[in-house]
């Protein structure tokens, strides 16, 4: 009650001296553009792909002109995250930023020239569309007293610093439904995966001498093994931000399915092996970027899709189960074998330094030349824009520039219906 009106009093303090810093702003304009960025923390992914985005873009285009206020939300998925952007953001107190911030991002709407007032960072601002990161160092790093710091946490799960790990992070509905208990998260159920099917490959890396940590700061069922080498770090009494973003930053590479968390080790330019639904969102900005996707079994014709009738079904994009239900559509997800292929394929894929042999390169270009031609299209990229800006208000969105990353080659030889 008392940071709710404290709250309430700073903002009230901020309206009324608008007028002068409105004034202040608008005179600047000819030196300095001064502008407003609300920083997504609420969610680690976009907190760290964003931002991440965000100032390499900034340091790429060389915008001295600009002088960029940030502010934190009030819910703060990782508090040691927050505090390495400090390092390199203004981030002032949300209670005097916010109603400027507001300010201009209302009357944008009407005014074309406040928009150069506002920062904007949607979802889709964490992909690497431009194939940028690859050639940019991390905007963030951690600070020698930290490295000390982790290594010597890492001792408390039986590691060294000549310890390898790779870091799993499967997705279910735990986190949103704590944190956002009142929403129905049912329409992102495609996306949930179980703890199961991630035993086998799990066994498999520590047999090749690796160790695994299970990640996630609030999930449900329990990762169970007998397994030292394997550890359920999400349970953990050691687990805590901070060694969130130092696993992230520092493991061999991640198994995703596509959430939040991925993006840690993706602005530290870790390798991802990755499990992406829809296809039209699979990672390929990074040529270290591994990945592998659901089949899209058609229920009518009893028959698993190829990749251009999955586009001609117009369920290469989708964000709702309901969006495949009423097309006849069934995701049927990798199972245990295929994720322990994607994990082993990656570990050749790291000792090969990202290089195929000649006979995966022939069918990842197979497959790519066949993605490339229909995500291209003028009927995909019409429809895609038109249900994002339907439902979010997004123009223009670009997902794919170069194609750097590859789709596992154990995953494309044993499923050939998608590209012949």
């Amino acid at each position: 009650m008392v940071h709710k009106i404290l709250r309430y009093f700073a903002y009230s303090i901020t309206i009324f001296f608008l007028p002068i810093f409105l004034v202040v702003i608008f005179l600047l304009r000819n030196f300095v553009i001064i502008r407003f960025l609300s920083v997504p923390t609420n969610r680690i992914g976009h907190f760290a792909g964003n931002i991440e985005m965000y100032l390499s873009k900034k340091k790429n285009n060389n915008t001295e002109k600009y002088y960029d206020i940030a502010f934190y939300q009030k819910y703060i998925s990782n508090k040691f995250l927050a505090k390495m952007w400090r390092r390199k953001l203004n981030v002032y107190p949300n209670y005097f930023v916010f109603p400027l911030y507001f300010f201009f991002k209302f009357f944008s709407k009407y005014f074309a020239f406040m928009k150069k007032h506002i920062c904007v960072t949607q979802s889709f601002e964490s992909r690497d569309c431009d194939n940028t990161l690859d050639n940019m160092s991390p905007q963030i790093e951690f600070e020698k007293k930290e490295i000390e710091q982790g290594f010597k946490q890492l001792k408390d799960f039986g590691l060294d610093e000549s310890s390898k790990f790779v870091c799993f992070i499967i997705r279910d509905q735990e986190y949103l439904k704590k944190i956002y208990p009142k929403n129905d998260w049912s329409y992102w159920g495609y996306r949930d995966y179980d703890v199961e099917d991630f035993y086998l490959a799990a066994e498999e890396l520590t047999k090749l001498g690796y160790y695994v940590f299970r990640m996630g700061k609030i999930t449900g069922k329990k990762f169970k093994t007998n397994n030292k080498m394997i550890i359920d770090y999400s349970k953990s009494e050691f687990r805590n931000d901070f060694l969130d973003i130092f696993l992230g930053a520092n493991c061999e590479f991640c198994l995703s399915t596509d959430v939040g968390f991925d993006h840690v080790p993706y602005i530290f330019r870790r390798p991802l092996a990755s499990i992406t639904d829809p296809i039209s969102l699979i990672k390929f900005s990074s040529k270290k970027f591994l990945s592998i996707f659901s089949n899209y079994y058609c229920q009518k014709q009893k028959k698993n899709l190829s990749v251009s009738e999955i586009f001609k079904r117009d369920v290469a994009y989708f964000s709702n189960s309901r969006d495949l239900e009423k097309r006849n559509i069934k995701l049927v997800k990798p199972d245990r074998n295929q994720i322990k292929d994607l994990v082993l394929d990656m570990v050749n894929y790291i000792n090969d330094d990202f290089k195929l042999d000649n006979s995966c390169e022939y069918l990842s270009k197979k497959f790519i030349n066949v993605y490339k031609k229909n995500i291209n299209s003028n009927k995909f990229i019409s429809d895609l824009n038109s249900k994002l800006k339907k439902s979010q208000q997004y123009k223009n969105i670009k997902l794919h520039s170069e194609y750097f990353g590859k789709i596992s080659p154990s995953f494309l030889e044993k499923n050939k219906h998608l590209y012949t």
